[in-house]
C-alpha cells in the first residue's frame, strides 16, 4: 500500500500535477515561519511615485536626465560604499544628448558600479558592443552546465560611454515561476559561447570572490563555495521578508543631500550611512513597471529580487531542495507508518489520532527542515501518506469490516458499546469454544405476570413485555453487562466477560437496584391502566465459570455455563421464602464490599450444593440506607444471631421489632414465621441453622 501510494505520488510529481502544490507550500513556509533577518551591509536606493514628482515639480520629467545620478553615484563614492548596482537599463542614448550620458559616465568612472544589460531570445543583428559586454562582465566557467538553460540570442547593453565607465555589467532578464511568482533567479545565462552573470551576482563575483568557476551537478562551484542550482541554472531565494525589508533611502534625499555637501551645507543622510555597503538601485514607483510578486508580498520591487539574491550570496545560507530520492524515501516511510497505523490500530480514535500526528510529523519535519536551510516539499510525502492511510483503510475494511459489522449487528441488542468494541478488536473471542474466567451471574424472573397476561389480548402482553424486557436490557447495556437470553420473562445476564471487570459484582448489583427503581416506575404506569402490579426477583452470584462461544459449528450463543451459573438462578428463587426482591451469595457480597448496603439474611443449601451459602439482601447504594431501614438491619442481625443460637423467643422480639421499621421486602417476616415454629416445636439437637428449601 505505501509503495502504491508512492508510486501514484511519482507519476503525478512526474507529470508535474504536483508543482503549484508544492510551490504554494513554500510560500506559505515564508510567511508563517520566523525568517532569518537581513543582511546588515546591504540597502536600496528607490525611484518611487514621490521622487518623481519632487523632480516633475522642478521641471525634470520621467525618464530623467542621466546627468541627475551623477551626485548619486558620488554620494555613494564619498560614503564608501561597496557597490552600487544600478537595476536600471541604460540602453538608449539619453533624449537630452550625449553629453547628459557623458556627465552620468564622469561620475561613474573608477567607482564599484555595476549597470544592467538585457538578454533576449529574439533574433536581432549582431550588437557592436558584444565583445566588449563580453570581456567585462563574462565569467570563465568549466565543466557540464543545467540542461535547462534558455536560449539567448541577443542583448541590449547600456550605451558606450556608461559601459566603458563601468566596473561591471549583469543581465537583468530572468521570468518567474509558471504561477507568476518569483522564488528563483538564474545565476548565469548562456551567450555566445560565454557565461554573463545576473546583476546581483556580477557585484558578487567580481568583488568578493573574483575567480574562475565549473558547473558540478546541482550546483555552480568556486573553491569551497557551492551555490546550489536547479536544472535551469537557477537559485532558490531565501527570502527575508516582505518588501521594505531591506534599509531604504529616496534617490532624491541622496541627490539632495549630495547637492548639499558641495555647497557646504547639512545633508539630509550622512554620507557614512554608506560605508561598506551594497547599494542597489531601484524603481519602486507603480507606474515604472517593475513591480513583481514574491512569495512574501504579492507587490514586491524587483530590485529587492537582486538584494535578496545577494544577501544569500553574502550570508552564505542558501536555501537547498533536498535530494529527490531523500524525499522520495522520507514520503515512503511516512506512507508505510500511515498504513500501520491503520492496519494495527484497534480503535478509530486511535487511528484517526495516529494519522493526525504522522500528518503533524510530515509538516513538522518539513518546517524543521526549512529552518535549517532545506526545503523538505511537504506535498508529495503528504500525498503519500494520504493514499497510503486510504488504501489501507479501503483493505482493513474488506477484509475485517464486513466481520466487524457482522458482529455489530448481532450484538448491538445484547452488549454494550464497550463489549461489542472489545469484541469487535480481539474477533478471535467468538471462534468456538470457552475459557475460564470469574464472572458475576444475574437472573431475574417476574413474580404475577401469569395472572397479569390472563387479563390482556396476546398482542397487548407481547407489547407490555416488550417494553419491561427493553427498561430492564437497557439498564444492563449501561452497566456493561452482557443479556445472556431471555427465556419469557426472565432475563440471564452476566459481567466479567468478554471485557475484564474488576467491579463487575458492584456493576450487576447495581443494575439489579436499578432495575427496582425502573420496574417501580413501569408500575405506575400499569396503574393508570388499572392494571395490578408487577415483583421483579433477582438472584446475582459471582465465582468461576466457562465462558465463550457453546454450540455447534453452525449455531451457536455466546454464553456461560458452570455450577455459579446454578447458584444465580438459585438465589432468584430463593427471594419468594424471603419476601425479597434482590438476593446475592456471599461471593458476591465479598467482592461488593463496601460499595453497597447489604443485609445478611441466612444461611441456605439450596438445591445441588452441599455446602450451604450466605445469602444477602441488598438494601441500597452506600450511604444512602435510610434510617428506619437501618435500624431494622440492626434489628434483624440481632435477631439471625440470636436464631442461630436456638434463643428463638428472643429472636422473634428482634425480628417482629424489624418488621415494624421495615414492612416490606423484610425477611423477618419468614424468620418470625420459623422462631414460632420452633417455639411451638423445637428442632432436633443435630439442627444446624441451615435453610432448606424444597424445589428450586
Amino acid at each position: 500500500m505505501a509503495g502504491v501510494a508512492c508510486l501514484v505520488v511519482w507519476g503525478l510529481t512526474r507529470l508535474g500535477v504536483l508543482e503549484p502544490y508544492r510551490l504554494k507550500t513554500l510560500d506559505q513556509f515564508f510567511r508563517t515561519l520566523p525568517l532569518a533577518p537581513a543582511h546588515p551591509q546591504i540597502v536600496l536606493v528607490t525611484i518611487d511615485q514621490p521622487e518623481i514628482e519632487h523632480f516633475a515639480a522642478r521641471g525634470l520629467r520621467w525618464p530623467w536626465p542621466r546627468q541627475l545620478y551623477a551626485p548619486l553615484m558620488d554620494f555613494c563614492r564619498r560614503g564608501g560604499a561597496r557597490a552600487v548596482i544600478f537595476d536600471l537599463l541604460f540602453t538608449e542614448e539619453s533624449v537630452y544628448g550625449a553629453r547628459d550620458d557623458e556627465e552620468f559616465a564622469r561620475a561613474l568612472r573608477g567607482g564599484p558600479a555595476f549597470l544592467a544589460c538585457f538578454l533576449t531570445r529574439e533574433d536581432k543583428p549582431p550588437h557592436p558592443l558584444v565583445p566588449e559586454i563580453l570581456k567585462k562582465a563574462a565569467l570563465s566557467i568549466s565543466g557540464p552546465p543545467p540542461v535547462g538553460l534558455p536560449d539567448y540570442r541577443a542583448v541590449l547593453p547600456p550605451v558606450p560611454p556608461l559601459l566603458a565607465a563601468s566596473l561591471g555589467v549583469g543581465n537583468v532578464e530572468c521570468g518567474p515561476d509558471p504561477d507568476g511568482i518569483y522564488r528563483r533567479l538564474p545565476l548565469v545565462a548562456p551567450f555566445e559561447g560565454r557565461w554573463l552573470p545576473l546583476l546581483a551576482f556580477a557585484a558578487y563575483a567580481r568583488l568578493q570572490v573574483p575567480g574562475d568557476w565549473r558547473f558540478e551537478p546541482g550546483a555552480l562551484v568556486q573553491g569551497n563555495l557551492r551555490l546550489p542550482l536547479d536544472d535551469q541554472g537557477r537559485l532558490l531565494l531565501k527570502f527575508r521578508g516582505p518588501a521594505r525589508t531591506y534599509p531604504r533611502f529616496s534617490a532624491a534625499d541622496l541627490i539632495t543631500s549630495e547637492l548639499s555637501l558641495r555647497q557646504g551645507q547639512k545633508p539630509l543622510h550622512p554620507p557614512e550611512v554608506l560605508a561598506g555597503k551594497w547599494v542597489l538601485v531601484g524603481l519602486t514607483a507603480p507606474g515604472l513597471l517593475d513591480l513583481k510578486a514574491s512569495p512574501t508580498s504579492p507587490i514586491y520591487p524587483g530590485v529587492e529580487l537582486h538584494a535578496t539574491l545577494l544577501d544569500n550570496l553574502l550570508s552564505g545560507d542558501f536555501l537547498r531542495p533536498v535530494p529527490g530520492p531523500a524525499v522520495a524515501l522520507w514520503a515512503f516511510l511516512l506512507a508505510l507508518a500511515g498504513a500501520v497505523v491503520v492496519l494495527v490500530s484497534l480503535r478509530i480514535w486511535l487511528t484517526l489520532a495516529g494519522a493526525l500526528g504522522l500528518a503533524a510529523v510530515g509538516a513538522g519535519g518539513s518546517a524543521a527542515a526549512f529552518r535549517a536551510d532545506w526545503w523538505l516539499d511537504p506535498v508529495s510525502p503528504g500525498l503519500a501518506l494520504g493514499l497510503s492511510f486510504v488504501l489501507a483503510a479501503v483493505y482493513r475494511y474488506a477484509t475485517e469490516g464486513r466481520q466487524k459489522l457482522a458482529i455489530r449487528r448481532m450484538f448491538s441488542h445484547y452488549l454494550s458499546e464497550a463489549v461489542i468494541s472489545h469484541l469487535m478488536e480481539h474477533p478471535e473471542c467468538l471462534r468456538l469454544g470457552g475459557e475460564r474466567r470469574r464472572v458475576t451471574l444475574f437472573f431475574s424472573d417476574l413474580a404475577g405476570f401469569t395472572g397479569l397476561s390472563e387479563k390482556l389480548a396476546p398482542e397487548a402482553v407481547v407489547a407490555l413485555l416488550n417494553e419491561y424486557l427493553s427498561r430492564m436490557t437497557e439498564i444492563i447495556l449501561e452497566e456493561e453487562g452482557v443479556v445472556d437470553k431471555f427465556e419469557g420473562d426472565a432475563i440471564m445476564a452476566f459481567w466479567g466477560a468478554p471485557l475484564e471487570q474488576p467491579d463487575q459484582a458492584v456493576r450487576a448489583c447495581r443494575a439489579a437496584l436499578r432495575q427496582q427503581k425502573a420496574l417501580r416506575e413501569f408500575n405506575a404506569a400499569l396503574a393508570h391502566q388499572g392494571l395490578p402490579p408487577l415483583a421483579m426477583r433477582i438472584g446475582i452470584n459471582t465465582g468461576e465459570a466457562v465462558v465463550g462461544n457453546l454450540g455447534s459449528h453452525r449455531r451457536f450463543d455466546y454464553t456461560v455455563i458452570g455450577d455459579a451459573v446454578n447458584l444465580a438462578a438459585r438465589l432468584e428463587g430463593l427471594n419468594k421464602y424471603y419476601d425479597t426482591a434482590i438476593l446475592v451469595s456471599e461471593e458476591t457480597a465479598a467482592a461488593v464490599g463496601r460499595a453497597l448496603e447489604l443485609l445478611e439474611v441466612d444461611l441456605v443449601a439450596v438445591k445441588g450444593r452441599e455446602r450451604p451459602v450466605r445469602v444477602f439482601q441488598v438494601l441500597a447504594p452506600a450511604g444512602e440506607l435510610p434510617p428506619g431501614v437501618a435500624a431494622a438491619r440492626e434489628a434483624y442481625h440481632q435477631g439471625l444471631a440470636a436464631y442461630r443460637a436456638r434463643r428463638f423467643e428472643e429472636a422473634a422480639r428482634h425480628f417482629a421489632r424489624a418488621l415494624e421499621l421495615m414492612w416490606e421486602g423484610n425477611p423477618a417476616r419468614a424468620l418470625l414465621a420459623r422462631c414460632q415454629g420452633f417455639l411451638a416445636a423445637p428442632p432436633p439437637p443435630e439442627w444446624d441453622g441451615v435453610f432448606r428449601p424444597e424445589g428450586k
